[in-house]
Formats: structure tokens, C-alpha cells, sequence
């Protein structure tokens, strides 16, 4: 029953429309003893359920939960962080015309799924590199080229994606070949009017 007693205590302590984790509770007893309070609560009105292991206090205004903001606290309950996947972004520059069936985000780590509310939620495992810039605009530009692939990635589509970049990300878009493959480098670098000569100055320079 104690159990029982604190989590609501600390539900009660939370700002207004705060989430919280299974974990952050279990400090107040067994991992069974802590299930059960929380399914409680949740029958019982207190607490709504946002997806498995996350919780908010329930109230009788309308709220919607965004894919992204759930995925995001599910992976930060476990130190890791997610970022929009390259398919979604070039979609959003006209690069791609397919969609995804389910919302699916990309992290480092082991790729699962969960059902929110909502919907059913995807996290994809993806190299660190690609995630490394995270939802930056300079991130999301070379997710959403890296994505397109070398036999659809042209200079054409580089141009455009770089129109939600200013000048100094696009700068070090340019110079950015370790955070992208060799062939994205190279189109990168083409589309910016990079020329071999320069690139041999640069490696002179910098030797």
C-alpha cells in the first residue's frame, strides 16, 4: 500500500501535463508492486497510459500526443536520443514521394516498436554517424540525401535540400565528408561549385 501512497504522491508533486517513466517510480517497491499500483491507477482514472511504461496524470482535456514527442521520452528514459528518419525528411523537401505505414524514428541502439495511444511507433537502429547531428537542419539535410541514395542523390536534389540551410551550415555541409560516404561528399561538394584543385590546396594546408 505504500507503494500505492507514494507513487500518487509523487504524480501530484510533477508540473502540470508531466510524463513519467515505470523506472522513475521504482524506488517505491518491487517491479511487481509497482505494475500493479500503476495499472490501478490507470483503471481507476487517475493516470493515463501514453504507451507501455509512460504515464501522465489523466484529466478531462483533450490532449495529442505526437509520435515524435513519445519517442523521444521513451528513448531518454534510457539515455539514448532519437531523430527524424531520412525518408520523412526528404518527403518534406519533395525528394521522396513514399511515406511511412507507421511512425518510425531512428536511433542508436536496438530498433523496437511500441503502441502508443495513437498509433504504433517505430524505432529503427541507425550507425551513429547518420544520428550524430541529430534533428539539426544540417542533420536532417544529410539524413534526407544519405537516404535517396547515390543512384538518386544528384545535384539537383542536393540544391534543393540545401534550402532550409544558412550560409555557414552550408559551409560546413561542404565539409562535412566525415559524416557522410564518399559518394554524398562528393556530389555535396560538386553542387557547391568544390573544385579538385581546391580540395588539393585544403589537403596541402592542412598537412
Amino acid at each position: 500500500m505504500n507503494c500505492h501512497r507514494n507513487i500518487i504522491a509523487f504524480v501530484e508533486r510533477l508540473p502540470v501535463d508531466s510524463w513519467f517513466a515505470t523506472r522513475q517510480v521504482l524506488e517505491f517497491g518491487s517491479r511487481e508492486a509497482v505494475d500493479q499500483s500503476l495499472y490501478r491507477l490507470v483503471k481507476c482514472g487517475f493516470l493515463l497510459r501514453i504507451a507501455r511504461g509512460v504515464f501522465t496524470l489523466r484529466d478531462d482535456q483533450p490532449k495529442i500526443f505526437e509520435p515524435l514527442a513519445v519517442a523521444a521520452f521513451k528513448a531518454s528514459v534510457f539515455d539514448k536520443s532519437i531523430a527524424v528518419q531520412g525518408l520523412d525528411i526528404a518527403r518534406k523537401l519533395g525528394l521522396a514521394s513514399l511515406a511511412s505505414v507507421e511512425p518510425t524514428f531512428c536511433v542508436h541502439g536496438v530498433s523496437s516498436s511500441f503502441q502508443s495511444i495513437a498509433t504504433k511507433i517505430c524505432l529503427k537502429n541507425f550507425s551513429a554517424r547518420k544520428i550524430v547531428l541529430g534533428d539539426s537542419p544540417l542533420g536532417q539535410v544529410i539524413r534526407a540525401l544519405w537516404f535517396l541514395g547515390k543512384d538518386r542523390c544528384d545535384v539537383h536534389a542536393v540544391q534543393s535540400a540545401m534550402r532550409m540551410l544558412n550560409d555557414d551550415e552550408i559551409k560546413k555541409l561542404t565539409n562535412s565528408a566525415q559524416l557522410m560516404p564518399g559518394w554524398l561528399t562528393k556530389i555535396v561538394r560538386f553542387a557547391n561549385g568544390w573544385q579538385p584543385e581546391m580540395a588539393y590546396s585544403l589537403r596541402n594546408s592542412n598537412s
